[in-house]
């Protein structure tokens, strides 16, 4: 075997290698409709899949959006209720200052200064025990009913598949410099075991 036999060799293992690395990451996304090669069939994994994977997840995302509690523990974080506890106050005191007057007039006759602070007093507390339960089953409710999965599945299903793809090359580009390496390297091992090979077999 000559120098120049060994070295196509090298050469067509190394550019098989790096072909088949570029094929299996375009047809990741190429061609993004169904081609018809006689009986069958070729669409890019991520066109084919694209509808499944949107609902899929759509379904995890609001599995996860449900199970999470931080909506539920902001809103009953009693930080939260001392921003707003000044204008419930404000509100509780024109409620027995002025409003109780019209609502309960004859009660509002029997109500001094001492009896309207004890009555704010015990309406605060109230209001203090009653936010945090009343928070937390209100953003329970709110996120029961928001469909995350029906959005989520709907925007995944519009995304076209260049879109995908151009997010795939910038995130993802030096892992795909990586795999295309990879293969390259293995066609040249591959080439040097074929020209042992031959050259032990005296060909």
């Amino acid at each position: 075997m000559t120098v120049y036999q060994a070295l196509i060799i090298l050469l067509t293992c190394a550019f098989s290698g790096w072909l088949i690395a570029s094929i299996t990451v375009g047809m990741l996304f190429k061609p993004a409709k169904p081609v018809g090669i006689g009986s069958f069939k070729i669409q890019g994994i991520v066109p084919a899949f694209q509808q499944q994977f949107a609902k899929e997840a759509g379904k995890y995302a609001q599995e996860e959006f449900l199970r999470y509690r931080g909506l539920e523990d902001k809103l009953a974080d009693p930080a939260l209720l001392a921003v707003i506890r000044p204008e419930v106050e404000k509100h509780v005191d024109h409620f027995l200052q002025v409003k109780i007057k019209t609502v309960f007039p004859i009660l509002a006759q029997f109500m001094g200064e001492k009896t309207i602070n004890q009555f704010k007093t015990a309406l605060l507390e109230e209001i203090d025990n009653l936010f945090p339960v009343l928070m937390s089953d209100m953003a329970s409710h709110i996120k029961a009913g928001i469909q995350l999965d029906q959005v989520v599945e709907e925007k995944l299903n519009h995304w076209h598949p260049g879109q995908f793809e151009a997010l795939l090359l910038n995130k993802a580009s030096k892992h795909i410099r990586l795999y295309k390496l990879l293969c390259t390297s293995v066609g040249i091992l591959t080439g040097i075991v074929i020209i042992l090979t031959l050259i032990i077999s005296g060909i």
